[in-house]
C-alpha cells in the first residue's frame, strides 16, 4: 500500500472535462440541468422539447389588481 499521489494521465484530464459537457452531441456547452433519469443537458437542450410558453405579461397585468403598498396607509406628513 502506498501514500503517493497516482499519476495523473491526459486521457483522465480529458474525461473530467467531457464529464462537464452537455450529453447532446456536437453541444459546446456545460451541462447546468440535471434531472433525474436522464442525461445532464444545458438549458437550451433541456427545455427546447417541452412545449412551455410563458403567459403574456401584458394580459396578466391586465386582468390583475394593483397591490397595496405597506407605505400607502394614506398618512400625509
Amino acid at each position: 500500500m502506498t501514500f503517493a499521489k497516482p499519476e495523473i494521465k491526459k486521457d483522465d484530464n480529458f474525461d473530467a472535462m467531457q464529464r462537464l459537457m452537455c450529453s447532446v452531441h456536437g453541444c459546446p456547452n456545460r451541462w447546468s440541468v440535471h434531472m433525474e433519469g436522464e442525461k445532464p443537458k444545458c438549458s437550451k437542450h433541456q427545455w427546447e422539447k417541452q412545449d412551455y410558453k410563458a403567459p403574456d405579461l401584458k394580459e396578466v397585468l391586465k386582468n390583475s389588481n394593483p397591490v397595496k403598498h405597506w407605505q400607502d396607509d394614506g398618512e400625509v406628513f
